[in-house]
């Protein structure tokens, strides 16, 4: 992609609305430090220092929406509890609407706490309900959707498999948008890929696309005709895999295959990568690329991100600052 053509992209992301649903989460953090072992087992003993937050599921897609320049409003269920007020206000620090959260007293707020101690982690807890929601807490799901689609430009699904979204409350949010011109982006899980038909992209990790499909995608040549079967079972418009280490490939309608490499990486930290991926491809494609182009700007907002550790969002500049790299690269240049 030239220069001209990503910056053009870039700018077009501002003010952009994505509407954001599925399973949100609060990332919490336990920042300490380890001086002795407990006298009670042994483990180590942490003196906590510092806790912090992250938005982190569906909320860090629309984090990444925001801090890539564009509008966004996330749709989901949480707790009628405390935590649920924490991750409120980490969504309104964003910039995330947030008014279109449903409150379910029969569920916790998905809440990930990490114990970390000399920057290493120690464990992690979880607190959550992988349950289906009630068909009314979904009803309200998709009344508070429908209430934002004609705000919104596009939707994205975000499914982390917590029970926010189901084949129902999927199929008639994604016909509603489709009435209302909106395109329809799916982060989508293999036990429920089935859901996403007639989505105009999807996206998957390698190892989601292996298990959807029983391929092994250690070969280029395997990836290609995993693309090929997620297109034909989701009737997608185009399809994603993510790749790790090397890159992505992009598939869609009526035009071949194309892999996309990544650039050699110092520090690598693959969570959250997903998110920043679908922000990206979301923005770009209502800012006017096409899906080649959609496929490379959440290629470099992958790279991007898998160059920063934890749940964070990524910038414009960070996506232009791989670009360079990456162009300095093709060039013989560096």
């Amino acid at each position: 992609m030239e220069k001209v053509r990503l910056q053009s992209l870039l700018t077009g992301f501002a003010d952009r609305k994505v509407l954001v649903v599925g399973d949100c989460m609060l990332d919490e953090y336990l920042w300490g430090r380890v001086t002795r072992i407990s006298p009670e087992a042994p483990v180590p003993v942490v003196e906590l220092v510092e806790t912090t937050y992250a938005a982190g599921g569906a909320s860090n897609v629309a984090a990444n929406i925001v801090s890539l320049g564009g509008q966004a409003s996330l749709v989901a269920i949480v707790g009628e509890d405390v935590l649920a007020g924490t991750l409120r206000e980490q969504l309104s620090l964003r910039g995330i609407r947030h008014d279109g959260l449903v409150a379910d007293a029969a569920r916790p707020t998905t809440v990930k706490t990490r114990v970390m101690a000399h920057n290493q982690q120690m464990i992690r807890v979880d607190r959550e309900r992988r349950t289906p929601a009630t068909l009314e807490v979904s009803a309200r799901l998709i009344q508070a959707v429908e209430d934002q689609l004609d705000w919104a430009d596009a939707l994205v699904f975000s499914d982390y498999s917590k029970g926010t979204l189901c084949e129902e409350v999927v199929l008639s949010l994604t016909q509603a948008a489709h009435r209302r011109g909106r395109l329809v982006f799916a982060n989508a899980k293999p036990g429920s890929i089935g859901w996403y038909q007639h989505a105009d992209l999807i996206s998957l990790n390698q190892v989601e696309a292996e298990t959807v499909t029983g391929l092994s995608l250690a070969a280029i040549e395997s990836v290609h005709l995993a693309g090929e079967r997620i297109m034909e079972l989701c009737r997608a418009h185009a399809v994603v895999i993510t790749l790790g280490g090397r890159g992505l490939a992009v598939f869609q309608r009526g035009a071949p295959a194309r892999h996309l490499p990544v650039l050699p990486l110092d520090v690598y930290d693959p969570c959250g990568c997903g998110d920043s991926a679908i922000a990206a491809a979301a923005l770009a494609r209502v800012a006017g690329a096409d899906w080649v182009e959609a496929a490379t700007l959440a290629n470099l907002a992958g790279n991007a991100k898998v160059r920063k550790l934890g749940i964070v969002a990524i910038t414009r500049p960070e996506i232009e600052g791989v670009w360079a790299v990456s162009d300095a690269i093709a060039n013989g240049t560096r």
